[in-house]
């Protein structure tokens, strides 16, 4: 004797509804985007001499100053005094911001002395490159 079944479920009938999973990947996708940080380059690569040790270092605003003591943030050339409100709008976006000034060795070290002293008072952590 066959048992039947007493439920009787027709196939058609089951689907599966895919906009919870879709809402769900999108705030995902959002929170993602919001939450990162991007790296402005700087435009220019100065000519830097050889450095005997070099540790690793991931700043989030890069500065370089090439050999006609022009400063370039974000692919676009800055003079000494133009860079502060530059500076300071990178620093409002990522407040644990990080910074490293990449100079030229044919650069003026007062130029590079100046964005180092500003960066202080604007209290950024700065490195100083030359290699």
């Amino acid at each position: 004797m066959a048992r039947r079944s007493r439920v009787n479920v027709n196939e058609e009938d089951t689907e599966l509804n895919m906009t919870p999973m879709l809402d769900v990947v999108f705030i995902l996708l959002i929170f993602f985007i919001v939450t990162s940080v991007f790296v402005k380059t700087p435009g220019v690569d100065p000519f830097r001499p050889e450095a005997n040790t070099d540790k690793e270092w991931k700043p989030t605003i890069m500065i370089a100053v090439n050999d006609l003591n022009e400063v370039w943030i974000d692919k676009r050339p800055y003079e000494v005094d133009e860079i502060r409100p530059v500076v300071q709008k990178m620093k409002d976006e990522n407040s644990k911001a990080q910074a490293i000034i990449i100079g030229d060795k044919n650069s003026e070290a007062g130029v590079v002395m100046q964005i180092q002293e500003m960066m202080q008072d604007m209290d950024i952590v700065t490195r100083v490159s030359t290699n």
